[in-house]
Parts: C-alpha cells; sequence; structure tokens
C-alpha cells in the first residue's frame, strides 16, 4: 500500500480492540506491517470531514489558469458549477459580466469532477479526515481571509523588533498608520516584550512608506514564519493550506518552507500563531 493508504488504514485499526486490531494487522504482508509501524498517528476522528468538499475550500485563484485555456462558453459553464463567492472573484478576474446558465445536479457534478482533477493534477491526498495530528490542522478549517489576517499578523512580529529601535515619533507614526486598527492593537501588545525570534533585518529600510508596500512587507515576513513552522508538516496538509489562501500567496508560502534552524524555533512560531488565533477571534467576536 502506499502512505496515504496505510494511513487511512491504521485510522480505522486504531479504532478497533487491540485484539481485533492486532489480528487485522497479521493479515497484512509483512512490508505493510512494518511501514504501519512508521505512521503517525491521526487527529481524532470526525466524521463530518469525511463529507468535506475540498473544491468548495479552495481560493478561487487557483482555479483561473485553467479556465483562462478555455472558450467563453465553456468558461460559463464551469463558473456556474462553483460556489457563489468563487464565481464572483473569478468573474471579476476574468471580466465576465454576463449571465450563467443554469445546470442539472449531474452537469454540476461532472463539471466539478473536471474541476478537481485540474487542481490536484492527479496528486494523491490524504483526505482530510485521516491527516496526522498537528497543531495546524485547524487552518485548514480557516477562511481565506483569517489566513491572510494570521500571515499578516505573523509578520507584524519582524515589524516590532525593528520598531524597538526607533527613536523617531514621526516615523514611529506613519508606521501605524499604515496598519490597520486590529493591526496597530496586535503591535502594541509585541512593543512590550522582546521578540525571540528574528528571521530578516532592514524590514523598515525597504519600505517606500507607502500602505500597499507595508502590506506586501507584511505578507512575506509572515509566510516566511509559517513556511518554517510548516517544514514537517504533512504534503496534503501543506496543500491544504496553501490552496486556502490566493495562489501567489500559497507559492510563496511553498518557497519559504524551510527547515528551521534557530534553537525552540518551532516552539515559538507555534505559540505565536496560536496568539494570532486567539487575538483574531477575539477581535471578531
Amino acid at each position: 500500500m502506499d502512505t496515504n493508504a496505510l494511513a487511512v488504514c491504521k485510522a480505522f485499526l486504531d479504532k478497533c480492540p487491540p485484539d481485533m486490531q492486532n489480528d487485522l494487522i497479521q493479515l497484512l504482508p509483512r512490508s505493510d506491517q512494518e511501514s504501519l509501524q512508521a505512521i503517525k498517528p491521526s487527529a481524532p476522528f470526525q466524521r463530518e470531514h469525511l463529507q468535506w468538499d475540498l473544491l468548495e475550500h479552495t481560493h478561487f485563484s487557483w482555479v483561473s489558469p485553467f479556465l483562462r485555456t478555455l472558450s467563453e462558453n465553456d468558461i460559463r459553464l464551469f463558473l456556474a458549477a462553483l460556489t457563489e463567492e468563487q464565481s464572483r472573484g473569478l468573474q471579476e478576474t476574468l471580466g465576465f459580466r454576463d449571465h450563467l446558465p443554469p445546470l442539472s445536479r449531474a452537469s454540476k457534478q461532472a463539471l466539478r469532477k473536471l474541476l478537481y482533477e485540474s487542481l490536484t493534477q492527479n496528486q494523491k491526498l490524504l483526505p482530510l479526515a485521516f491527516l496526522p495530528e498537528s497543531p495546524f490542522n485547524s487552518l485548514v478549517h480557516a477562511s481565506s481571509k483569517t489566513l491572510h489576517d494570521l500571515v499578516r499578523h505573523l509578520g507584524l512580529h519582524d515589524l516590532s523588533f525593528e520598531m524597538r529601535q526607533i527613536i523617531s515619533t514621526a516615523i514611529m507614526k506613519k508606521i501605524f498608520n499604515a496598519l490597520s486598527k486590529k493591526e496597530g492593537d496586535y503591535l502594541n501588545t509585541l512593543l512590550l516584550h522582546r521578540e525571540p525570534l528574528v528571521f530578516a533585518r532592514l524590514f523598515i529600510q525597504k519600505w517606500d512608506g507607502s500602505k500597499e508596500h507595508m502590506r506586501k512587507l507584511l505578507e512575506e515576513r509572515g509566510l516566511c514564519r509559517l513556511g518554517h513552522v510548516l517544514y514537517d508538516a504533512h504534503p496534503s496538509l501543506i496543500w491544504y493550506i496553501t490552496h486556502r489562501m490566493d495562489m501567489h500567496k500559497g507559492m510563496l508560502l511553498l518557497k519559504y518552507k524551510e527547515k528551521p534552524t534557530q534553537p525552540r524555533e518551532e516552539k515559538i512560531l507555534t505559540d505565536q500563531i496560536e496568539k494570532i488565533v486567539k487575538f483574531l477571534t477575539r477581535e471578531e467576536s
């Protein structure tokens, strides 16, 4: 069996009583029995994850390259098979303003199947319900907006390190004016303590003073942090997370996926992500 099949097998075996589990394992080929021992335990099983729709949880930008290869009439058919939010985003991206045709249930399913195949490109993804336990599994369920907010707030950690060295109140004010209120509030909490982890200096020196460039710098630094902490995550989990983001950010995240090299890096970044998620949840409630 391949690794994904073994992971699903192990998840079901773990639900069996020990005696039954041992008997069933003995039915497997010796090579699979040995490989099974190396499979990490799956996260607690949740039945609703079996019905989780991958396409529905994919940012529309990942569908755009495939649609651009089609005729206008075919594009309209595929747009009609997507969620309203995905369809609206793609219509704006592709410049479509015409109405979309009504589809039968069977037609919609067939079109969505083609979109799924174009997205996965024959990759064998481990089903969400059987992902190994990880503190980052919950990110798969986060909205694209929440993930983008998480990334920018992670980037504020790099900014906070350099701001502690700024004396000019004019520069401080300019920086806060380039942030949203929520980002400014979070940055204030960071300035109370010294940042324990720094990946790149010269953050502020690169900034041209605009809000747009500040957003871009925060995203780059935040994706760098997220990429480091996801280095050892299951490939399917990384695929799911990158495809919840827009395509540009997802590709950048893959670029920054590097093995942690600093002491306690993984623990520090994990704690920062958990802190930010709690902060964003509290702000939204």
